[in-house]
Parts: C-alpha cells; structure tokens; sequence
C-alpha cells in the first residue's frame, strides 16, 4: 500500500495579529502582523511534508495574486497541490489574534465560493494514496455535508482509511447538531478533536471520558489538550496520555495541525499509537515556535 497522505479541504491566507499586551480598544495596540499561508488541511499536508511524508494537497482557491502566493509558499514546504482555482472567486483569508501567552483567536468567514462541490471530487485524487485527512471546515460551509459525504464514499470505496478533524467547537454547535455531526464522522479511522470539541461530541468535559466514548464514532480518537499533551484512545486497547514536548511558545495557531500532520506521518510509517503521538507532539512543539501555523 502506499504510504502517501492525501489531504482535501482548506488553504486560505492567515493574517496573524500578535499583540505585546492587552489590545486597546478604540486605540493602538504595539505588536506585529504577518501574513502566511494556512488552512487546516494545507497546515496537515505541510506539516507531514516536513517529516519526509510525501503529502497531497487538494483544495479550492481563487484565481487571483493571493492564489498565487498560497499555492507557492504551501509548495515551498514539499507537498503536492492538485488546486481547483476558481474564477472569479477571491481566495479566503482569516485572521487569528495572538496574545502575549501565545494561544490564539480566530475569525474565520465560511465561503462557500472556496469549497469543493460535489461534482468536483476526481477519483484521480486517491490513486496512490494510502491515507486521506479530511477537516470540518468542509463539512461546515453551507451545503458542506453533500461534499464532505461524497468524499468519504469516494475514500471508502477506494478502500482507505481516513481520519478528521472537527475544527471547531463553536461553528459545530452553530451550524449542526451533535447527531448529525457524530453521523458525519462516523467510521474515521482516527479523529483529532481539541478538548473543546472532544467535550462537545462526547457530552463529557475529562479528556480521556471523552476520547473513549468517541470509540464508538471512529477507531481512534486523539484528543490534544495544549500543554497538558494528548489522550489516546483506541478500541480494544489501553488509553493513555502523552505529554507535550518542551517548546518556546510563540503562537498556537496551526499546533493542532502540526500534531495530527506528525502523528499520521508517523501512522503511515507503521508506527504505534504511543510512538507516533510523541513524535506528533514533537512535531507540535516546532509550529509552537513560530509565528504563524507553518
């Protein structure tokens, strides 16, 4: 089988605010502001790339100069892109607000101009792929759950396994409910929920409680908990915690990315569950470093 990551889903423009201290509203705040690739797809596609991982990048971008830039710099890190640019369409971008502590705020605008459309989805993609990364942001855009459930047929009929990331907690209980959240993710090899989202799906707040309740969802359940590590859960085995690798914390956008990117890297490679969740988090610790999310 190959041992190629393919990742669909999104690659947008970060615009990262750091602020030096506490933001002074209706004044001026000292601080930085840096523009770089991201999208949490792209995030896992570069960051597997990083650890030798030959990865695919499959996403929509606008035909436009900041297309140009994300499709450039997202190469820059080793991945493949096979990208759908779309006419007439701007590319997307969000902005995360850094604090001096280092952990992030988002504001993300759902565009569906810059999602997959169901007759878009080319079996092509999946031919010498032995992995496929999907993320909620996706399945969250408006008419996201047609496309997200066309892709897990086409993967599922390739006969891959495939994992998810549920993005964020907030849009998920905005857009969804949890049933038909858990019906979308349902048969994943492996999910990557933050402890927000863990708690959301599972109906429980303790990391590990809640990892293991999502074994009835998906096969593994890898819940990052920030500094406190990660909790692994895996049916017919023993549920652990890893902890988090030292590192100088900059910025937390794009270290959930990071960890899933280093962990199915390390999946792909044959790896343990142990072993690949502390290279993730190795992995993890080096996106904590920078600035931006790669």
């Amino acid at each position: 089988m190959s041992s190629r990551l393919l990742c669909i889903g999104d690659l947008n423009a970060d615009i990262t605010i750091t602020a030096d201290g506490t933001i002074s509203i209706g004044s001026d705040t000292p601080g930085t502001v840096v523009m770089s690739g991201g999208g949490s797809a792209a995030n896992v596609a570069a960051w597997a790339s990083t650890t030798g991982r030959s990865a695919r990048f499959v996403g929509v971008i606008g035909d436009d100069p900041l297309g140009d830039f994300l499709i450039d710099e997202l190469a820059g890190h080793g991945a493949e892109l096979r990208a759908i640019r779309r006419e007439g369409v701007a590319s997307r971008a969000i902005a995360a607000i850094v604090g001096p502590d280092g952990n992030r705020s988002m504001v993300s605008a759902l565009d569906p101009s810059t999602v997959l459309r169901p007759d878009e989805v080319d079996g092509a993609w999946f031919d010498d792929i032995g992995w496929v990364h999907l993320t909620a942001y996706t399945y969250l855009q408006h008419g996201g759950g047609a496309v997200f459930g066309s892709l897990v047929r086409e993967i599922e009929a390739a006969g891959l396994p495939w994992s998810v990331d549920p993005s964020s907690a907030e849009m998920l209980q905005l857009q969804c409910s949890r049933d038909e959240a858990i019906d979308a993710f349902s048969g994943a090899s492996v999910m990557f929920p933050n402890e927000d989202e863990a708690a959301w799906l599972a109906g429980v707040d303790a990391p590990a409680e809640a990892a293991q309740r999502l074994l009835d969802v998906v096969d593994t359940a890898v819940v990052t908990c920030g500094a406190d590590g990660a909790v692994v859960a895996r049916r017919d085995a023993a549920t652990f915690r890893v902890d988090a690798a030292p590192a100088a914390l900059v910025n937390t956008l794009g270290c959930g990315d990071a960890f899933a990117g280093g962990f199915l890297s390390s999946r792909l490679a044959g790896r343990d569950d142990r072993t690949c969740a502390i290279r993730a988090a190795a992995v993890a610790a080096r996106a904590a470093a920078i600035a931006t999310s790669r």
